[in-house]
């Protein structure tokens, strides 16, 4: 029995280890599937039962999983937050700041275009009878971090080291313009308006953040 991996001690720990990944993987594909519901049939078809349905599970073990219609939809509103700041990690860092904005920027639009559903869980309120809580909001709008460090890096030099708070400050008050610019654009071009001849909406959304910047 000593020599039995899975009832010793390293042995449980990577049961225990390979269980939670296994039940992490389940609750991605049962969001994404949720998600893809919700865009494919709207917001009326998401329910437990029809969502259980389409996972093959039952509603006892979704409601083990999230609690409650509103704990899936919490978090399905956290899980894309979750894979932007995914997204942005996956950029490098060209090496001057600004193009490093930039590069959050297209890597942000992309993102939304990829995973639009998402994206509109996160900002387009599809589901009515939904609105998420103000730790989720908090949880969300830390996913910006590494816009607001490109930002602070770009601003350094104006404010001395003993001023770092208010360098903070000052970045995180432009990145939420930037952020404003970047949602303003993808929200239009995920509605279609920039559909027409000659008009490149990768080019408009630099020409954007370079104005801002």
């Amino acid at each position: 029995m000593g020599d039995n991996t899975v009832t010793g001690k390293d042995g449980a720990t990577h049961y225990r280890a390979a269980q939670a990944q296994h039940q992490q993987a389940l609750r991605r594909g049962i969001l994404d599937d949720a998600s893809n519901l919700l865009m494919q049939e709207g917001s009326s078809a998401l329910s437990m039962r029809r969502i259980a349905q389409l996972v093959g599970c039952s509603t006892t073990v979704l409601y083990t999983m999230f609690g409650s219609k509103r704990g899936l939809v919490d978090q399905l509103y956290l899980r894309g937050f979750e894979m932007i700041r995914q997204a942005l990690e996956a950029i490098p860092h060209p090496g001057a700041a600004r193009d490093y904005v930039y590069a959050l920027g297209d890597a942000y639009r992309q993102f939304a275009l990829a995973n639009s559903t998402y994206y509109a869980v996160m900002f387009a309120n599809p589901i009515p009878e939904y609105a998420p809580s103000d730790s989720s909001r908090e949880l969300g709008q830390d996913s910006f971090r590494l816009l607001v460090q490109a930002i602070q890096d770009c601003i350094n030099p104006a404010f001395p080291p003993e001023e770092s708070a208010e360098s903070e400050r000052e970045a995180w008050e432009i990145a939420r313009i930037i952020w404003a610019t970047l949602h303003g654009h993808v929200s239009l071009e995920l509605a279609g308006y920039f559909n027409y001849p000659g008009v490149v909406p990768e080019q408009m959304l630099t020409r954007s953040l370079q104005a801002i910047i």
